[in-house]
């Protein structure tokens, strides 16, 4: 996938994040967002002194709204971080074959993919994270490093 971050980049997944292990979080709504930091805030807190570790968020945006993705932008731009502007990677378009291919089914979740350092999916999770997911992941992340 081929896209811009917020920070005006054309960044390509997995590519970018080719020789780190990566999360990378795809959602499909606003109303995920809190389902996203359940899981990214705990292994920031792990990982975030390790360059080897990344973490990515993709927002899936029809392509209807692309017409306004100057608008959308903004308004994440004025919502998010600006250090974290240059790891939203915004998709505007037709994105039913990466929902197939990745096993993305309800729109109204999030989904968690960790990448090893050669780009593949080593684990996947969805929705809010639990104590007992929240240690899976942060395990398995240790594992790849």
């Amino acid at each position: 996938m081929t896209s811009k971050s917020l920070a005006g980049r054309v960044v390509t997944l997995p590519g970018a994040v080719k020789g780190k292990v990566a999360l990378i979080f795809i959602a499909f709504v606003r109303s995920s967002q809190s389902m996203i930091d359940s899981w990214a805030r705990p292994f920031e807190q792990e990982f975030r002194k390790n360059s080897i570790f990344a973490v990515y968020e993709v927002p899936m945006i029809n392509k209807g709204w692309k017409v306004f993705s100057w608008m959308i932008d903004s308004g994440m731009r004025g919502g998010i971080p600006v250090e974290k502007h240059d790891k939203v990677i915004t998709f505007y378009g037709d994105y039913s074959s990466y929902q197939e291919a990745l096993g993305m089914e309800n729109t109204n979740l999030a989904y968690v993919f960790l990448l090893d350092p050669e780009g593949i999916v080593r684990w996947k999770g969805q929705g809010y994270a639990s104590p007992e997911t929240e240690k899976e992941l942060i395990n398995t992340a240790m594992t790849l490093k």
